[in-house]
């Protein structure tokens, strides 16, 4: 897909999807934030430090430059107001980026390596897809610890977000 309203509509629902999840996680226990569990991210505060540090990579790939990113679930910020702070601007940097290119930069085909070593190459409008999928698969696994933590699940799909805009009377989807 190479239409930049369509790949804004997925970063404004990313956002939107984010904002839900970082809503519902400030209202349980804080120590089940932090709670080490049988999943391969530790925690639900190590799983949204991953969702931060790949758009960091992803965006770095596209603007051809470096990150200082070593380990997937690296922990830069030490509490969960310092990690949602760094959401939201992350989710308004990704959303100007797709606001500010042209359409035409979403068939540049985009050179990577990741940080285990395996190069690639996909089109822009491929990354950015990859960031919006990526974060949708890990918003389901910080959904299943909230099951494990038996707290109330964050509801991000696109039908709920759909509903959403209905209601504060806002433009439908695409």
């Amino acid at each position: 897909m190479e239409d930049k309203n369509y790949m804004l509509t997925l970063f404004e629902y990313n956002s939107w999807a984010n904002t839900e999840t970082y809503r519902m996680v400030a209202a349980i226990p804080e120590d089940e934030i932090y709670k080490v569990r049988k999943t391969p991210l530790q925690s639900i505060f190590v799983s949204l430090h991953h969702l931060i540090n790949v758009d960091l990579i992803w965006i770095a790939h596209m603007q051809q430059k470096t990150h200082n990113i070593a380990e997937l679930r690296e922990v830069k910020y030490k509490t969960f107001e310092e990690l949602w702070n760094a959401r939201k601007k992350i989710d308004l940097k990704l959303i100007e980026y797709v606001k500010n290119i042209d359409e035409l930069d979403l068939t540049k085909i985009i050179h990577y390596e990741l940080i285990g070593g395996n190069k690639g190459a996909l089109s822009r409008a491929m990354c950015l897809t990859h960031l919006v999928t990526h974060s949708s698969y890990h918003r389901g696994w910080i959904s299943d610890m909230f099951g494990q933590a038996d707290c109330k699940q964050p509801s991000t799909d696109i039908p709920v977000y759909e509903r959403a805009l209905r209601e504060k009377g806002e433009l439908p989807l695409p």
